[in-house]
């Protein structure tokens, strides 16, 4: 039985923690989760930029392993128990460390406060998806503000922009990039706060927190 032909229930989720030295041990699997959701041929135009026989989009695992390496590097992981299959992941690093499309106009860039989102993919057929993509997306924010960033910016898929977390959803859309790389994918780069507020936090938390101070 393939892991994408099923539902992947949170409750089944295990979390791991990806570092410069705990990559090496999860490369193949997490390498697997990137070519699924990005390498198919059939999903890109013909002329669609590419390395080799890799589209732009896959990114190769000396990529995200040199991520891991940068400053104020964090990664998760989401690990089916059922399958023992990596489903997940999700990683990146100091704005400073990163050069792509939007971060030069990022208006916190040289602060040091910016945690980079650069690198999320999910297994494209598990069928609640955009679960486990909020999840993980979650999970990298959570971690994030625990380190001590500010903010946090990514180069995103529009869609993941559509239906992720409250959070994401609310982040402000300083780039767009409605082809990127000749893909025919729309991305768009945001930036959000990590101040935790109630309209990011569930109705439960946010109800906590008033109760508190009232």
């Amino acid at each position: 039985i393939r892991v994408g032909t099923l539902e992947c229930p949170l409750e089944a989720v295990e979390l791991l923690e990806l570092t410069a030295a705990s990559f090496a041990a999860h490369e193949a699997e997490i390498a697997a989760v990137e070519a699924e959701r990005y390498g198919g041929s059939s999903q890109y135009p013909p002329d669609v930029l590419r390395v080799g026989r890799r589209p732009l989009l896959q990114f190769p695992s000396e990529l995200l392993a040199g991520t891991l390496a940068n400053p104020g590097a964090l990664g998760v992981a989401l690990r089916d128990r059922v399958s023992g299959r990596i489903v997940a992941y999700a990683l990146g690093s100091a704005l400073e460390s990163h050069d792509e499309e939007g971060v030069s106009s990022d208006p916190h860039l040289g602060e040091g406060t910016t945690f980079y989102l650069h690198a999320m993919a999910t297994l494209p057929s598990i069928k609640n998806q955009v679960e486990v993509e909020n999840h993980v997306l979650t999970a990298i924010r959570d971690r994030a503000a625990a380190a001590g960033f500010a903010c946090l910016s990514t180069l995103i898929e529009a869609r993941v922009h559509e239906t992720g977390p409250p959070w994401l959803r609310a982040a402000e859309v300083l780039h767009v990039a409605d082809d990127y790389l000749r893909t025919g994918i729309r991305f768009v780069y945001l930036h959000a706060g990590l101040d935790p507020s109630p309209e990011s936090e569930p109705d439960t938390v946010a109800e906590e927190r008033r109760r508190s101070t009232s």
